[in-house]
């Protein structure tokens, strides 16, 4: 089952997407992650965890919900929760293109107070990584799903912008 890339904006009410924006700017980031295996182009990351629960014990608890709003929508039927994780990026990291594990990749932007022309979107490619197929740009309290196989990449943070790009993202599996 392939899930056409789409976007949802205002997923979350306002207060709890306040809620999230807030708890996401008191992360103690590690930077020196790689989104694609021996890359050299190194962002920052931070492991919330495999499951619900495990997200809630590692102190994480803003994860769920998102989570239970993504679990009431139609196109996520029939999926679970393989592994949630933190990514940010700074002016001057370019991450790579790649294609993810899992069956379905959902992006959650949660910072508010994001600029358009700060960048810091995300683009999917087509197959053969020739063109940009669909382009999503960074704004906040907006979702993104799509195909996790399809390339895509993190766009760059532009010089203007001294903060940090954030998302929350969730692979899942066909159950």
């Amino acid at each position: 089952m392939n899930i056409e890339p789409k976007y949802y904006d205002n997923f979350l009410e306002e207060h709890i997407a306040q809620l999230i924006d807030f708890q996401l700017r008191e992360v103690s980031w590690k930077y020196d992650y790689d989104s694609k295996p021996n890359g050299t182009q190194k962002h920052w990351h931070v492991f919330c965890g495999h499951k619900i629960d495990e997200c809630k014990l590692n102190g994480f608890d803003f994860i769920e919900p998102i989570w239970d709003r993504i679990a009431g929508k139609k196109e996520s039927g029939g999926l679970y929760l393989e592994r949630v994780y933190l990514n940010a990026h700074t002016f001057g990291i370019e991450p790579h293109i790649h294609r993810d594990d899992g069956d379905t990749t959902m992006i959650y932007y949660p910072r508010l107070d994001w600029r358009v022309d700060w960048g810091g979107g995300t683009a999917i490619y087509d197959n053969e990584v020739k063109n940009i197929d669909r382009h999503f740009v960074n704004k906040g309290n907006r979702l993104i799903m799509f195909d996790a196989n399809l390339p895509h990449q993190a766009q760059p943070v532009s010089r203007l912008c001294f903060q940090l790009r954030t998302c929350i993202v969730f692979k899942t599996k066909r159950a």
